[in-house]
């Protein structure tokens, strides 16, 4: 086998965990881990996260909800949007399972096939402007579920901005989400789950957190956006992926030879350089060999070239050989290279970044 792989720190999730259970205390964490556990691997880092206290998993779709029921994961599961009226009884099958509800379609099609009482939650547009109920809607639809014979378990929403803490739509959403809040309980409507904050509204809007937070990002360890990372560092989140392979060939090139396809890089003086068997099938795009660094016997070495489909290229010394480690992500001796570093060097965000990871390289959860 290649010896590429990608490690998962399972004891860093746990500890992510367990700081935004002290941070958001005595709400309930809800670990989102849509996207394949944001490219970690969802059954893994939802265990390790129910052990270290969160008590529901977030997922986008139904499939994904099936695939932590498959690996054994009994905890309370909440789909993020509303299912299509014909994934509704795939929802009840698998037990446990909560629908987001936003539509009477959705309401109809949910009632039609659930056992009375069977809990949903319901979702407001706060300001996302993406999906959930519009918030002059809110108590109709809450009341068609009630009618219905449901249990209106939860209602929540999504802030759009709060990676920009100074931006004003996120006070905006709160004020608008309290109102909602205050509009259900006029009409006797009041959920025991109630949650608005995810990372980063629970790193910087106390007044956004109430019965429960979804924590997405932080739980992996990367700060959600430039502003925030003083705040992840306060709170001592840990990186919880690194990327890793090894030397498997070298060569050195002389003064002008070009690197790579399209030789998008040329030498400028003779070069050693290492082939390294990982590349963009792997999640790793092109560009990242234009300008993008990787660890290698403890310093920061330059890529060069761009990727390759199965493999890059790192200009090295003397000093590196066939089988020494390479560290695309990760740390190494005193040197680290982030998720945000990388990320911005590509043009992404981390969430993009992390999301598109290829599903070749091995988990390994030491």
């Amino acid at each position: 086998m290649r010896p590429t792989w990608f490690s998962v720190d399972l004891d860093a999730l746990a500890h992510n965990i367990q700081a935004f259970r002290g941070l958001a205390a005595p709400a309930e964490v809800c670990m989102v881990v849509k996207a394949d556990g944001y490219g970690h691997g969802a059954s893994a880092v939802a265990a390790a996260a129910l052990e270290a206290g969160a008590t529901w998993l977030a997922v986008a779709l139904v499939e994904e909800a099936a695939v932590l029921r498959d690996s054994g994961l009994i905890a309370p599961i909440l789909v993020l949007s509303e299912p299509r009226p014909d994934e509704m009884s795939d929802v009840v099958g698998l037990g446990g399972v909560r629908p987001t509800l936003y539509s009477g379609a959705g309401v109809d099609a949910f009632a039609s096939v659930a056992d009375a009482g069977a809990p949903a939650h319901l979702k407001v547009d706060t300001g996302m402007h993406r999906v959930g109920a519009r918030m002059d809607e809110a108590v109709a639809v809450a009341r068609r579920i009630l009618d219905s014979g449901l249990d209106l378990e939860g209602v929540f929403s999504h802030c759009a901005m709060a990676d920009e803490p100074g931006d004003p739509l996120t006070t905006l959403q709160v004020e608008r989400f309290d109102a909602v809040l205050a509009e259900l309980a006029a009409a006797g409507i009041r959920p025991p789950v109630v949650h608005l904050a995810n990372t980063a509204t629970a790193l910087s809007r106390p007044d956004a957190v109430h019965s429960m937070v979804r924590i997405g990002l932080g739980a992996y360890g990367v700060s959600p956006g430039p502003e925030m990372a003083g705040r992840c560092l306060s709170v001592g989140l840990r990186p919880v992926l690194s990327i890793h392979s090894r030397v498997t060939h070298l060569l050195d090139v002389a003064a002008g030879e070009g690197v790579g396809y399209g030789h998008r890089w040329r030498s400028v003086a003779d070069t050693r350089l290492a082939n390294v068997p990982v590349g963009y099938a792997d999640g790793l795009t092109r560009d990242w060999g234009l300008g993008g660094t990787a660890l290698v016997g403890g310093r920061r070495r330059p890529l060069r070239g761009v990727v390759s489909m199965d493999s890059l290229v790192v200009e090295v010394d003397e000093g590196v050989a066939i089988g020494d480690e390479v560290v695309l992500l990760g740390s190494q001796g005193d040197e680290e290279i982030g998720v945000a570093e990388v990320a911005e060097r590509l043009g992404l965000i981390p969430w993009e970044f992390l999301s598109r990871l290829g599903r070749r390289p091995p988990r390994l959860y030491p």
